[in-house]
């Protein structure tokens, strides 16, 4: 295990505090949580992205509207603007590209502007800041690790890795035998597609961690084997604030509204949801929210058929859940999938899989069903029971608002900020 070095009074220095640096291309949820929590707790040495936007700089008064909603997602008022770095040159280049000809050309692959590559590129900026900036531990993300942790080791900095999906070579090895399964799927069935040299990259930042944090028990199991299991924390994502829900279920004719959030690929296992809900008929309206990735047939048709919204802001996602009778996320491995939490906040009831990892939050027969991977006739026979049973819809909907009201960002920063210092 690797000793600690002493924080100075150098810039980032929180004195005789623990003290870390995080890093996040992106900038996701729950690296916002984590954010905020050391910032809170007074252990933030700096936090590093790609793009951190700045919504009182005079761009953001004459940008057009699109760019500027665009940009403000990447605003980070979680900490202070004098702790926030950046490296915008290649996520810059890509997001302006990606809807362009020249896309395919440039940003494709592990080409210098893909997502891989602007990983890559962060990567070594952040390595190169490490030795100026006197923290105790380093806290950085999946694909964007490696030069950091190599870096850190050398200084003798604690490293945490965070991993937010199952193991890459679990999921490629679950998801050939999905196209086993369902070939009529194969063209939506996104295997682990990262090259065998970007793969051995991610074995070394494994390899390099000190701690690894996972949302769920689903993603620790996958790393069994792989990962001393004592050095992996599991430390759920939070749920939104739970939101007035008016009485739903007081019409049992009414076809039960079924909703499914997600990309439309069958890791998420959208081909066993349409199977059940041809089963049922006229039972059932379903509603499907996300995009598609290829042409499949049975999805286009299921897109054509059914009500389908491609794209919506965040805020219409959760108009549409109130909306809802029921939400089902059949995914074959998910980390998480911070969808759940959200419709746990609506009153929601959920239909998932083990796989999903936000299935821990649920009880089976409480909150909704937890069923079996890769069983239509498991979703059907749920479904069918919720339809037939109104009340038992009404209950399961109580009890999910008070799952999410017993674990929300405020327990997940809490808990984060323990797990962190435990890495210590």
């Amino acid at each position: 295990m690797n000793d600690l070095r002493t924080p100075s009074t150098a810039a980032g220095s929180t004195g005789n505090k623990f003290s870390v640096l995080i890093s996040h291309p992106t900038g996701n949820q729950n690296s916002r949580n984590c954010l905020q929590s050391l910032a809170e707790r007074g252990m933030l040495a700096e936090f590093w992205t790609a793009i951190a936007w700045n919504p009182e700089s005079l761009w953001n008064q004459v940008l057009p509207g699109s760019l500027r909603a665009q940009l403000l997602r990447r605003a980070f008022p979680e900490a202070p603007r004098e702790r926030i770095r950046s490296v915008p040159s290649r996520e810059a280049v890509r997001l302006g590209l990606r809807s362009s000809p020249f896309a395919g050309l440039l940003c494709s692959d592990e080409r210098p502007w893909s997502v891989i590559g602007m990983y890559r590129h962060f990567d070594r900026s952040v390595a190169r800041r490490l030795s100026s900036l006197p923290v105790d531990a380093v806290y950085a993300y999946e694909g964007g690790a490696l030069l950091t942790f190599r870096e850190a080791r050398r200084l003798r900095i604690r490293t945490v890795y965070e991993l937010p999906s199952g193991h890459w070579y679990w999921e490629r090895e679950f998801l050939r035998q999905e196209a086993d399964r369902s070939p009529d799927m194969i063209s939506i069935n996104r295997k682990v597609l990262d090259s065998d040299a970007h793969l051995r990259e991610k074995d070394e930042e494994i390899a390099l961690a000190d701690t690894i944090i996972v949302p769920s028990d689903h993603v620790r199991r996958t790393l069994a084997g792989v990962f001393p299991d004592d050095r992996i924390k599991v430390v759920q994502y939070g749920a939104p604030p739970v939101r007035f829900r008016p009485v739903r279920y007081d019409n049992p004719r009414s076809p039960l509204q079924v909703l499914y959030v997600g990309s439309l690929d069958q890791r998420k296992g959208i081909g066993y949801l349409l199977k059940a809900v041809d089963m049922l008929g006229l039972d059932v309206e379903l509603t499907l929210v996300g995009e598609r990735i290829a042409a499949n047939a049975i999805v286009d048709a299921a897109c054509r058929h059914w009500r389908w919204l491609e794209r919506i802001p965040h805020g219409d996602v959760l108009n549409v859940m109130m909306q809802s009778d029921v939400l089902v996320l059949p995914s074959l491995t998910e980390g998480f999938g911070l969808v759940v939490t959200e419709a746990l906040a609506c009153g929601l009831p959920l239909i998932v899989t083990p796989n999903v990892g936000a299935s821990d939050l649920i009880s089976d027969g409480h909150e909704g069903f937890v069923v079996p991977i890769c069983s239509a006739e498991a979703i059907a026979d749920r479904l069918h029971a919720l339809d037939q049973d109104r009340e038992l819809l009404a209950q399961m909907s109580h009890k999910a608002q008070a799952a999410a009201a017993g674990q929300t960002w405020e327990d997940y920063r809490r808990a984060w900020a323990e797990t962190m210092k435990a890495a210590r």
